[in-house]
Order: structure tokens, then sequence, then C-alpha cells
């Protein structure tokens, strides 16, 4: 009777739970990267038909990734990248981390910081960095150019 028990493979067992979360972030990420490319189709009014014509492929096979009936490799996320102009990177990034594309983690990790400062002790840090708080274009060109001190 154990020795049947032993057989039967827990759910809860380290490896089956990170392979359940390893799918999970792997289809959450491809649906991701699937919308990313459908929106930038539309923004760029590119047809599943267009997008297929510039890659050689039928619309029928672009139809199928888009739609998630058919599994999409990373050779497949690239092309389809690249025919709708965005990078590989932007395409399974979160949301709203846009700006954020060239920084390491531990860059992430100091701005998320800086975020949760007081005011004031972000305003002292930024003098001491001198670092300018965000003015608009039209506005930086009027500023007279700022002195160096010595």
């Amino acid at each position: 009777m154990m020795r049947e028990m032993s057989l039967i493979q827990n759910p809860l067992s380290p490896k089956r739970l990170s392979a359940t979360l390893l799918n999970t972030v792997t289809l959450r990420v491809a649906e991701q990267a699937r919308e990313r490319i459908r929106d930038g189709m539309r923004e760029k009014a590119l047809s599943q038909r267009d997008v297929a014509e510039l890659l050689k492929w039928s619309q029928s096979r672009v139809a199928k990734l888009l739609n998630a009936r058919v599994e999409m490799g990373v050779d497949d996320l690239e092309a389809l990248c690249f025919a709708v102009g965005i990078t590989l990177t932007e395409a399974v990034r979160d949301r709203g981390l846009e700006f954020c594309a060239e920084m390491t983690p531990t860059e992430l990790r100091v701005l998320e910081r800086f975020r949760q400062l007081q005011p004031n002790v972000r305003d002292a840090v930024m003098t001491l960095l001198d670092v300018r708080a965000h003015t608009p274009l039209s506005e930086r060109r009027a500023m007279p150019a700022r002195k160096k001190i010595k």
C-alpha cells in the first residue's frame, strides 16, 4: 500500500509547482505579446494579409499565431515584431514600463526607492545631483544655460 502511494505524483511537489508556474507565466507573456502585436498592427493600419505578405507567410499562419490556435515560437514572435515595427522586448514587456527598457534591475530598484521618498527629500537629492525636474521642451529652449560650479 505504501509503495502504491509513493507512485502517485503529488500535485504540490516543487517540480510540478515550478512547471505549472512556468507554464502560467509563459502563457501570460505569449498573450501579452500577441496583444502588443495586434495593437501595433492597428496603429500602423496593417492587416493580417499585409503582415503575411511582408513575411512571405500565409494569412492563415498569421491568424493562427495571433489567435493562439498554434503555439508561437521565439522565431515567429521575432518575425511578427519585425513586421509590425516593434522590438521583441517591447512585445513582452509589461505595459507602463516602456521607459525602462535600458535600465538594469539595480537601476530600476533605485528609481522605485527614489519615488518612495518624501517630496522634500527627493528635491534635496535632485539638487545634490544637479538634476532639474522635468520641464517641457518649449520651456527648456527659453531657459538660460546653467553655470557650472567649480
